[in-house]
């Protein structure tokens, strides 16, 4: 029984019944058991993970209030740490290759191979032939 059959059924009534018909007084008693200590233990987990979250949504807080009291913006933490947070910046073309009409045509090498540099490496050319030298 797949993990999406196994929950169906348990969402069911008529299912879950017809799945427990054979099951014993003493076998649902230990299900039921069973059940409200996953119950209790998802109910602790997810108590924790909000707590966890109101603390960061305090920090957070408590820090806006700081840089509040100092005039300070987060374009002036930005500023001092050197433009360092978030997205990082665009990967440096490492291969370089001049086509037929003189056009130059990088690639950094990640994600796929430009068309121009699959057609020269099919002529025979290695990828290092056109690595960039710095």
């Amino acid at each position: 029984m797949s993990e999406l059959d196994f929950t169906s059924t348990l969402l069911r009534k008529n299912s879950l019944r017809k799945a427990v018909e054979s099951a014993t007084v003493a076998d649902l008693e230990k299900v039921l058991a069973d059940l409200a200590e996953i119950k209790a233990e998802k109910v602790a987990q997810k108590e924790a993970e909000e707590a966890a979250e109101a603390e960061r949504l305090d920090a957070i807080k408590k820090i806006q209030e700081q840089m509040a009291e100092l005039g300070l913006s987060t374009d002036d933490i930005v500023a001092q740490t050197g433009g360092k947070g978030g997205k990082k910046g665009k990967v440096p073309p490492k291969y370089r290759l001049i086509d037929a009409d003189g056009q130059p045509h990088e690639w950094s090498g990640r994600g796929r191979m430009p068309k121009v540099f699959e057609e020269r490496i099919e002529k025979g050319a290695k990828k290092e032939d056109f690595l960039i030298v710095q």
